[in-house]
């Protein structure tokens, strides 16, 4: 016969699972918001580096402009062939930083909290999930089912 807990012991166990399950959603939440973060950060720094790229690119451009009145076509001519360098380098890492900044700008979606609502909905005894859905469908049976003990005793 398989050794089964008393109604007692897993109302005591209770608090302690509720618990564990708190702190795995905040240090799962945590982290996605991190990951966010940081994706942000890299956006926000690559245009801190084009913003200071382009003080190079305006003063490269007064040089030409410069150069071009004073002597024409050879000095100002380099000096506008680096500027455009520098302006190829300044879009390139622009559209980069907007890009990972599009990608995670959004705070809404994130999958922390749908699991915490999960949580919520079944602690208050709903039984579906915030979408609607039966969390119980997101378990892994075969990962349960390898736990389980048979009626041996014998754990499988």
């Amino acid at each position: 016969m398989p050794n089964r807990k008393s109604l007692g012991d897993l109302i005591s166990e209770t608090p302690k699972l509720l618990t564990d399950l708190v702190k795995a959603e905040i240090d799962n939440l945590k982290s996605e918001v991190s990951g966010k973060a940081k994706g942000l950060g890299i956006g926000g720094a690559l245009l801190a580096v084009a913003g200071v790229l382009a003080i190079f690119l305006i003063s490269w451009l007064l040089y030409a402009g410069y150069e071009g009145l004073n002597v024409v076509f050879v000095p100002w001519l380099s000096a506008l062939l680096v500027s455009a360098l520098l302006l190829l380098i300044i879009l390139i890492l622009v559209l980069v930083g907007l890009s990972a900044i599009k990608k995670n700008k959004d705070f809404n979606n994130l999958q922390s909290v749908d699991s915490i609502k999960d949580d919520v909905n079944m602690v208050r005894g709903l039984g579906h999930a915030a979408d609607g859905t039966d969390p119980l469908d997101d378990i892994d049976r075969n990962a349960f089912d390898a736990n389980r003990v048979d009626p041996n005793g014998v754990q499988r």
